[in-house]
């Protein structure tokens, strides 16, 4: 024999030794392949759950509220303004200053208290809303539990969906232990 003839049959060898142990002592046990199984009863599982929903309520209210209708400072200085002018006008001569600042101070306090007066309430209708959250219960499927035969045998599992008339289950071959 060459050579070659002994390369090529060595290298067959070692190429067809991984092939043959796969398929024998060697496997190691592992879903070989898929099949379907016959279920015969779906019972879904229910659980209560708290369900918020948001509810918004409005209402009309009074709301007294104390404002100015007149300024008081503004109303002040007007008074002094016009005291001011007042008392000018109705004295001739040497006491026209002093009844020009005397109508002045007049004129200032009467406006100032004008304009505090003035202080009265105010009714105003205001809308006011709150939004609560009321919650109601209800039954809702939260899986199923699925009976199925495979070759005689029942099993039961729980599932996340209902599978139809079939399930399709993984089967495992490993070797018998004798």
């Amino acid at each position: 024999m060459n050579r070659k003839a002994i390369l090529a049959a060595t290298v067959m060898g070692l190429a067809a030794t991984p092939l043959y142990a796969g398929h024998h002592a060697y496997a190691e046990p592992r879903a070989l392949f898929y099949d379907k199984a016959r279920v015969v009863d779906v019972e879904p599982i229910m659980r209560v759950v708290r369900v918020p929903t948001e509810h918004r309520e409005c209402w009309n209210e009074e709301v007294e509220d104390y404002r100015y209708r007149t300024d008081p400072t503004a109303a002040t200085v007007i008074g002094g303004i016009v005291g001011g002018v007042v008392g000018h006008g109705v004295v001739n001569g040497h006491g026209r200053t002093a009844a020009t600042v005397a109508g002045t101070l007049v004129g200032a306090a009467l406006g100032n208290s004008i304009g505090r007066d003035s202080y009265r309430p105010h009714t105003a209708t205001e809308r006011r809303c709150r939004v609560s959250n009321d919650y109601y219960e209800e039954e809702r499927i939260s899986g199923y539990r699925v009976t199925y035969r495979y070759h005689g045998h029942r099993y039961v599992r729980r599932m996340d969906h209902d599978p139809g008339p079939y399930v399709r289950v993984g089967v495992r071959v490993v070797p018998a232990e004798d």
